[in-house]
């Protein structure tokens, strides 16, 4: 394979007995997420990494490079102030020298250097901590073997007709005296006719025989199956529209501990039919527990709210980005029900109603402070201004004790609330 920025050809290099294809001369690394997941398995992470082949891709002023595995060209994905290429098609993300460790970073507990490629993956050693001290949230994994097929079926019209036809020659052979033959066609339409299943659009059924799992049927319209294909749900089926999740207004500590009030809405739709009756339970209620577990784990990891000048993220400020991780992170919950993640805002950001009154007036005197730090910048370059048009002039001069009291009254002049008030000397006793 060739590189993607410099075109030499990819090594490959093992570390952990993971084999990553690694660039000689701009250093560059070329992994799939299965792999990241590897490396980052013993180590001490804050939160689950994000695959950068699942973000949305952006628009970006760099040249378009090719993917070392297909060729297509690939796509900008950029978070945390990390920009990747990754090819759609493939799935593979290509890291600059350097990225890589930015990458980590973003889900390491403790931060490490940003170095080069190599170096970081050398380093890995290092940072690999006991995996049994935190049990780091991962993916859910249940051993199951089904997985969603489609079931043989026939236009149900056409057995229709086949039957008509039947109970018809039943009937003639009846009329001429042979009274036995509408036993056995009795019994054929009859088995016959359980078979006929109607959908409506967006609708499944998942059809078992004797309790073997034989297929899922979709499709609106009429349709005839196996007669002893039974359908898991037999009088709601599965609904396979895009449907929406409002659990409602928790309450959660943020990064500070500060408790917040936070409500989100989740738009999904079930994909794997089979995952989603025979890998849980119940999986509206399952997709319900697993949106509150990751609203927690999302919020516990950043504060309410964080200076624009400070460079963190915030819950109120990065309020695209945290919807961006909080879908990634229900819908690395769900995958194993088979549901897909539509979509996931946070519909209510509010600080709890014990500290609201507190921290309003907080938020007060830092605007308060900001204010006040704003005026004095300002009066004390009017000042240096005005010392410097007099000295400039010639039109007074001034000795320390002058220009001390003048600085005194200009600053009292321009940083008071109150406007100044002219005080005349007649020289009168």
């Amino acid at each position: 394979m060739k590189c993607a920025k410099c075109h030499e050809e990819l090594t490959v290099k093992t570390f952990n007995d993971v084999k990553i294809q690694y660039c000689p001369s701009c250093k560059g690394v070329w992994v799939k997420f299965p792999i990241l997941e590897k490396l980052a398995a013993n180590l001490d992470l804050k939160s689950p990494l994000l695959n950068p082949a699942e973000l949305n891709p952006v628009k970006i002023k760099e040249d378009i490079r090719s993917c070392p595995d297909c060729g297509k060209d690939m796509d900008k994905v950029y978070f945390n102030g990390v920009i990747v290429d990754k090819c759609s098609d493939c799935n593979g993300i290509y890291f600059d020298n350097g990225e890589l460790s930015k990458f980590f970073n973003t889900f390491l507990k403790k931060q490490v250097p940003v170095t080069d490629n190599l170096v970081f993956l050398n380093n890995i050693n290092s940072l690999v901590t006991n995996k049994n001290k935190e049990i780091n949230m991962q993916e859910i994994e249940i051993q199951s073997k089904e997985k969603e097929k489609r079931v043989v079926s026939i236009n149900g019209f056409v057995v229709l007709t086949m039957l008509i036809f039947v109970a018809l020659f039943a009937f003639i052979f009846m009329m001429a005296g042979a009274y036995w033959i509408p036993i056995p066609a009795g019994i054929l339409i009859f088995f016959t006719a359980i078979g006929f299943k109607l959908l409506k659009p967006q609708e499944a059924m998942v059809l078992t025989v004797f309790g073997k799992y034989i297929g899922t049927l979709k499709g609106a319209g009429f349709h005839w199956v196996n007669p002893f294909a039974v359908s898991v749900t037999p009088f709601v089926p599965i609904s396979l529209k895009a449907r929406t999740l409002e659990n409602g207004r928790q309450k959660i500590n943020d990064e500070l501990g500060n408790p917040i009030e936070v409500g989100i809405i989740v738009i999904w739709e079930v994909l794997d039919t089979a995952k989603a009756v025979f890998n849980v339970e119940n999986y509206t209620s399952f997709l319900s527990s697993q949106a509150d577990s990751a609203l927690r784990n999302i919020v516990r990891m950043y504060p309410y709210d964080a200076p624009e000048d400070s460079g963190r993220q915030s819950l109120r400020g990065d309020s695209q980005e945290i919807s961006a991780k909080l879908k990634d992170e229900i819908q690395r919950s769900v995958r194993v029900a088979g549901l897909n993640i539509v979509d996931a805002k946070i519909t209510h950001l509010a600080y709890a109603p014990e500290i609201a009154v507190a921290m309003l007036q907080r938020q007060q005197a830092a605007a308060i402070i900001d204010a006040k730090k704003t005026i004095v910048e300002g009066a004390v370059g009017m000042v240096e201004m005005a010392l410097n048009k007099l000295n400039a002039n010639n039109i007074v001069k001034l000795d320390d004790s002058e220009r001390a009291r003048m600085v005194n009254n200009l600053l009292v002049t321009l940083c008071s609330n109150k406007e100044a008030q002219p005080v005349i000397k007649n020289g009168m006793n």
